[in-house]
């Protein structure tokens, strides 16, 4: 009988000790992993906020910086100016006044929207600012034609639309009128008395001096024909405010076409918390170099002060769009030109302040 003999061998495996081991290990590399993830995630998200506020504030400031350097430009300084606008008391069309300001707190003139909690509405307790100031570019005229009340040029290519308001220098006399038509401009301009659209309207399709000069039409202008070497400007009046956001959930920076009688503000730049301005004052400007003896707030520059400013300083308040860092136990209080201003409520954004002081190279329109 054969008997076979079958030899098994012993099965070997880990231990209850070395499994709980190999657990403790494994988490705590799964621990590590997770950590510099989060870490890594929370580092990208900081990044890529103060990124976003670099950006609006490049966008922000730059834009009002240049509108405030060319406040008061008028294209060419003439020794003479006619404004054949029915009305140039008020607010946008003043144009004396190449920069005005309005403080927190006081009441804005009509273009600027009302203080809310819905989207393009004013942000209570923030600044804003109006500049008034040709286009950097003009048009040469190739003929004018006085009587008619007819420029011609090249309009469609200026850009130029009717109840447009503009400038046209000769760099001997400038004058100040709305363009009432054609329709359609391309090739030339009409300045007849009247408007198309609101706004004051043309008391004189006449651009010569005038006669006893005033507001409201008073005067006589005479005629005057300018000829090709003169230069057709556009107006550009722009009001700057801290509304609510299209989302609703921050604030931004508003731009609004002050003149017309528009109402609807473009939001630019997402993420604009507050916008603090002061004015600088020259009481002498008579001086070779025009320089600010001193730097007040809005409600304290008076109607004689307002030619004479010289320089703006503004400060910004920018934060990111979303929460990136711990919240704040305390709310931080935050300088933004010559005002301390402390948030109500302490939050996980990340905020930036910007100040900068621009001076003012025009004085004025004439």
């Amino acid at each position: 009988m054969l008997c076979i003999q079958i030899h098994s061998k012993k099965e070997k495996g880990f231990t209850l000790i070395e499994l709980m081991v190999s657990i403790v290990i494994s988490s705590i590399i799964m621990l590590g992993v997770v950590s510099l993830y989060s870490t890594s995630r929370k580092g990208q998200k900081i990044n890529e906020s103060v990124a976003r506020i670099q950006e609006n504030l490049r966008f922000a400031a730059d834009m009002i910086t240049r509108d405030i350097r060319m406040a008061g430009y008028s294209g060419c300084k003439s020794s003479s100016v006619s404004n054949v606008l029915e009305d140039t008391s008020s607010l946008p069309y003043k144009f004396e006044n190449a920069v005005t300001g309005f403080e927190a707190g006081t009441s804005f003139p009509s273009p600027f929207p009302a203080i809310g909690t819905t989207a393009g509405l004013r942000v209570a307790n923030t600044d804003a600012i109006a500049i008034i100031r040709v286009s950097s570019t003009g048009y040469k005229i190739t003929g004018h034609n006085a009587p008619s009340a007819k420029i011609t040029m090249d309009a469609a290519a200026a850009g130029i639309q009717p109840d447009d308001i503009l400038a046209v220098t000769d760099c001997n006399h400038s004058a100040i009128f709305r363009v009432t038509g054609p329709t359609n401009p391309a090739g030339h301009i009409v300045h007849n008395t009247g408007a198309v659209g609101a706004g004051p309207k043309n008391c004189s399709k006449y651009l010569g001096p005038i006669t006893n000069p005033g507001n409201n039409c008073a005067g006589t202008n005479s005629t005057y024909n300018y000829n090709d070497n003169a230069r057709v400007h556009k107006y550009i009046m722009h009001g700057y405010f801290i509304g609510v956001s299209s989302s609703g959930t921050t604030k931004s920076l508003y731009i609004i076409d002050l003149d017309q009688g528009v109402t609807t503000a473009t939001e630019l730049v997402e993420g604009i918390e507050d916008f603090q301005i002061t004015y600088g004052i020259d009481p002498n400007l008579t001086d070779a170099n025009p320089f600010p003896v001193r730097f007040v707030k809005a409600s304290n520059v008076s109607a004689a002060d307002i030619p004479k400013i010289v320089a703006v300083k503004f400060g910004m308040l920018l934060s990111s769009i979303h929460d990136a860092k711990q919240n704040d136990v305390i709310p931080k209080p935050y300088t933004l030109s010559d005002t301390t201003i402390t948030p109500t409520i302490a939050d996980k954004k990340l905020h930036f302040v910007y100040n900068t002081t621009v001076k003012i190279r025009n004085k004025g329109i004439r």
